[in-house]
């Protein structure tokens, strides 16, 4: 069910007593109803949402939850501002948003009206040192690693090991994504510790070209034509993938940030097709209930007593893509390709176990969040 401008729909006390989340969120039930949160998103189209949305859906009964969705802008802060206004002013108690987008103006909204918020898919990169003490930001669950140097470095070693010499780099914008950079530096450091220790066997790498958010330009390939590998820090199924099609280029492979429900995309993935692509990695959606854990603690008066003092950037699984068991595996058993929420790798009717009142802890939380990876699907399957 789409939730995008749907009208609330309120759920009974009883429901919210029956699934046992604790004393103290029975009563908050009991005298106000349904807790409401709202959720701001950047993307309300694609295998991403439609997962979100589903899971979303799957866990309102479950924790006594009424979610609503609004869409966020990417470039316009007005927008943004006014978005949580009107979630605030519907009554949401809480706010989840996957942009830093009018953040300070946002929570001095939410200070007034006794409204907490909480990020997801989000790394607060502009804001997050001024706001990670005030008292109604909650903290963030970052889109995998907060820092991801260290996907920039397995890439980095899995394109030598499997044998590639000439490698392009392709990333977004520094202004939009300031932290791809640090990916491109420890991409290229794995690289140049190679080079020095194996003065016969070199690896050469192009020089990084930002994509301004519009797909690979044919001149590359043959500005590029001795390359064989590109490491994608951007979409490269989106950006890149297209333009190595187009042009009969698919002999290059293609590591990529990103993940793609697109079979066209899945069957030329490994030893599939035509073995184009070779790595994806994406943040599974199940990584919403750090922020949906933190503010039905606060609402309900019922922090982690080992909860931190200042809110986190909590890095999160990633799922790593690799072979095409791995694809076969997300096919099969993830909800972010068949949009199922009993495929998801925290069940709706676990979430409960997370929070306080039921006996939860940070640590337990904070261990469920880095737990989403390709290792938890296969143990799910």
């Amino acid at each position: 069910m789409n939730k995008f401008g749907k009208k609330a729909v309120a759920l009974t006390c009883a429901v919210a007593m029956s699934v046992g989340i604790g004393a103290s969120m029975t009563a908050c039930a009991e005298s106000g109803g349904t807790i409401k949160i709202g959720v701001g998103v950047y993307e309300t189209t694609g295998a991403a949402a439609i997962a979100l949305t589903n899971y979303l859906d799957a866990l309102e009964p479950e924790l006594g939850v009424e979610f609503v969705q609004k869409a966020l802008s990417q470039t316009d802060e007005a927008t943004n501002l006014s978005a949580a206004q009107e979630l605030i002013s519907s009554g949401c108690r809480g706010l989840i948003l996957t942009m830093d987008s009018a953040t300070e103006a946002i929570l001095d909204e939410c200070e007034e009206a006794g409204v907490y918020v909480a990020g997801y898919l989000n790394s607060y990169d502009v804001t997050y040192d001024t706001v990670k003490t005030h008292p109604n930001f909650l903290g963030t669950a970052c889109d995998g690693k907060n820092d991801g140097s260290a996907w920039g470095a397995s890439v980095a070693e899995r394109m030598i090991a499997d044998g590639y010499r000439n490698i392009g780099i392709v990333k977004f914008p520094s202004f939009a994504f300031p932290k791809q950079a640090w990916m491109d530096t420890a991409f290229r450091e794995v690289v140049a510790e190679w080079n020095e220790e194996n003065p016969d066997d070199q690896v050469a790498l192009k020089d990084t070209i930002e994509l301004m958010f519009a797909p690979l330009d044919a001149t590359y390939l043959t500005q590029n034509s001795d390359i064989d590998a590109i490491f994608s820090i951007c979409a490269g199924t989106d950006f890149i993938y297209p333009t190595l099609v187009a042009n009969n280029k698919t002999n290059i492979k293609l590591y990529t940030a990103g993940m793609s429900v697109n079979d066209d995309i899945l069957n030329n993935f490994g030893d599939r097709g035509n073995q184009c692509i070779q790595e994806m990695v994406y943040c599974s959606v199940e990584s919403v209930l750090y922020p949906i854990v933190l503010l039905m603690n606060k609402i309900s008066d019922n922090v982690f007593a080992d909860q931190p003092d200042v809110a986190e950037r909590l890095d999160c699984g990633q799922v790593i893509v690799q072979t095409s068991a791995d694809v076969d595996l997300i096919k099969t058993n993830s909800i972010y390709y068949t949009g199922d929420a009993s495929k998801a790798m925290i069940k709706p009717s676990e979430a409960k176990e997370l929070l306080a009142a039921n006996g939860g802890t940070y640590a337990k939380l904070k261990a469920a969040m880095e737990g989403l990876t390709i290792e938890a699907l296969r143990e799910n399957a």
